[in-house]
């Protein structure tokens, strides 16, 4: 299977429809031989019958299509919630979230996404955690740095979840 051919075809395919129902390609994996995962979002998230609309639509196209072998498995989902964000759209839907975030040189920077748009992102640190005895300082006292970050220098970003 030509990987590269499968997915651009693939692309083509759902263009009309992902822009038909205002939803957007966020990445298309083959991480065994013979299956596909294709990761489609919106900017106010996917349902789950859009991801099965989407999925037959495609088991159509591939189907005798000769670019995939006949027991192909084929996976249409959301992105998750932990894997990276990996297009400016992404980001732009998750503004007030903290993001670990690793840059193309290896350094590390944690904070909540206030800004995003088609270049770049920008995040706020996160307050440190207080101990009790020096709760009686407010958050305002620490000083906040901002770091703007181009997209090409992003090597990785991931959602933090608190629990």
């Amino acid at each position: 299977m030509n990987f590269e051919a499968v997915k651009n075809k693939i692309e083509e395919w759902l263009q009309p429809i992902l822009n038909e129902k205002n939803l957007f390609l966020v990445d298309i994996k083959f991480p065994m031989g013979r299956q596909i995962e294709v990761y489609v979002d919106s900017d106010k998230g996917i349902h789950i019958s859009e991801c099965a609309e989407i999925s037959r639509f495609l088991e159509k196209n591939l189907d005798g299509s000769g670019l995939v072998p006949e027991n192909y498995i084929l996976e249409v989902s959301s992105p998750g919630m932990d894997n990276p964000l990996r297009i400016p759209r992404q980001y732009k839907r998750r503004v007030g979230q903290v993001l670990e975030v690793t840059k193309t040189n290896g350094v590390q920077v944690v904070g909540e996404l206030i800004e995003a748009n088609e270049a770049n992102i920008k995040l706020r640190d996160v307050p440190e955690e207080k101990s009790k005895t020096q709760k009686a300082k407010s958050k305002e006292t620490q000083e906040l740095k901002e770091h703007e970050l181009k997209f090409e220098e992003i090597k990785k970003a991931v959602i933090q979840f608190k629990f």
